[in-house]
């Protein structure tokens, strides 16, 4: 917020905040399960713990405060992940060019959104 009072100022209007929200414990199955195709280290319940613990203490308050001000769209990302998109799909529709929403996804959007895996790499032989 600070960031934001520094460049804007204290009397400029908040935009709207897209916080997504989700249950711990399906938070913890999802990255246990991304752990096995990840390969990163961080991919593990004491790291897990850890980032919550500080999204608890340095975002949070955050989020309360948009939630205060009346700026603050929820979405329950504890659906599938379908499911998901088309909530924040109509949560920003107001905000998007409804032409540019209307067009197919490229295959990469699908990847990003994990609506379709990434294709395995292989390796060379050199």
């Amino acid at each position: 917020m600070e960031g934001w009072y520094e460049i804007f100022g204290r009397e400029a209007e908040l935009p709207k905040m897209l916080y997504f929200e989700c249950p711990y414990e399906i938070l913890e199955k999802r990255i246990l399960g991304r752990a096995k195709h990840s390969g990163r280290s961080d991919d593990n319940v004491e790291s897990m713990k850890l980032r919550f613990d500080t999204f608890k203490a340095e975002t949070l308050p955050t989020v309360d405060f948009f939630r205060g001000k009346g700026k603050c769209v929820e979405v329950n990302t504890s659906h599938e992940r379908q499911a998901v998109y088309e909530l924040v799909n109509k949560s920003l529709a107001q905000f998007t060019d409804s032409t540019l929403a209307a067009q197919p996804l490229t295959e990469r959007a699908e990847m990003l959104l994990g609506l379709r895996p990434y294709p395995k790499k292989t390796m060379k032989n050199e």
